[in-house]
């Protein structure tokens, strides 16, 4: 296998070395009493714990029960130390090295594909920073498979329990897609089937309803709570634009915090919707036969 984890409890490599280390132990014990006795330097110069020479011991020499435990946990923890180290480029599997351990795992690596291409997927949002957060959002993934006209009513059940009843759809150029505009900007889904593979992407666009939130309680907020302030404090001439001026940035600061929050709204449904829609392409697309494989078996 290409790349195991961090680190290998001293342990369990012990254990793979019993056997040997029981049925030599006779031979090992009786050389170490042979051995002439090491002082405290000579000892330190060896110690796999981090002596003062640093040199390896000789390629030759058996350890010890102690020393292989010692040497095994030392080495275990340094190579955790040099993965914590290391830049997030090398961490990890790449997808052809998580086929590899499907396919030892007895796993078909096509289904890795499957699973991997929900992690692929992520919901981009796009806006200006004034509005406080995106208004705009598209997630796009694609799944190895065909699917045909008999599951479309299982999408649509997905897509339903999303956004309910509404929406109308329609066949564009052999893409299936869903779409509804309540008028304050589309909400788009198209699913399209070819070449053996799903493509599934989500749009949705809500400018009209940030500047509808924004184009009404700004400016209302401002000059209602404005002139309410004006009157409670008797405000009159230029004083009174003091107040209006004051409302309207915190009516602002008030809708763009409430934005950031209905952006976030919006980004899981995406999100949602696009999980449940892969869900059930995953489950219902013909999965093309594996190459070398004869398609009629």
């Amino acid at each position: 296998m290409t790349r195991a984890s961090a680190r290998i409890p001293a342990s369990r490599l012990q254990c793979r070395l019993g056997g040997a280390a029981d049925a030599d132990g006779t031979e090992a014990h009786a050389a170490e009493a042979q051995r002439p006795h090491r002082t405290d330097a000579q000892v330190t110069a060896h110690d796999p714990k981090g002596g003062a020479s640093g040199k390896p011991a000789r390629s030759g020499r058996r350890f010890g029960d102690e020393e292989v435990g010692a040497i095994l946990e030392r080495a275990a923890d340094l190579q955790e130390r040099s993965i914590a180290v290391t830049d997030g480029a090398a961490r990890g599997l790449t997808l052809a090295e998580l086929r590899q351990i499907a396919e030892e795992a007895g796993i078909d690596p096509r289904f890795v594909d499957l699973a991997s291409a929900d992690l692929a997927a992520p919901v981009k949002g796009t806006g200006i920073a004034l509005a406080g957060g995106a208004y705009r959002w598209r997630s796009n993934s694609t799944i190895p498979g065909e699917i045909d006209d008999r599951d479309r009513d299982r999408i649509l059940q997905a897509i339903r329990s999303v956004f309910g009843t509404k929406g109308e759809v329609a066949d564009v150029f052999g893409r299936m897609e869903w779409s509804f505009d309540e008028g304050t900007g589309p909400v788009i889904i198209g699913i399209t089937s070819r070449d053996g593979v799903v493509e599934i992407d989500v749009v949705a666009e809500k400018a009209g309803e940030v500047g509808l939130i924004y184009g009404m309680i700004v400016p209302f907020g401002g000059i209602l709570g404005g002139a309410a302030l004006s009157k409670l404090f008797l405000l009159t001439g230029g004083l009174a634009a003091i107040p209006v001026v004051a409302v309207a940035g915190l009516s602002y600061v008030g809708v763009r915090l409430g934005w950031g929050m209905r952006s976030k709204w919006w980004e899981r449904r995406i999100g949602r919707i696009t999980e449940r829609i892969g869900s059930i392409v995953q489950e219902v697309a013909a999965l093309p036969t594996a190459s070398g494989e004869d398609g009629g078996t």
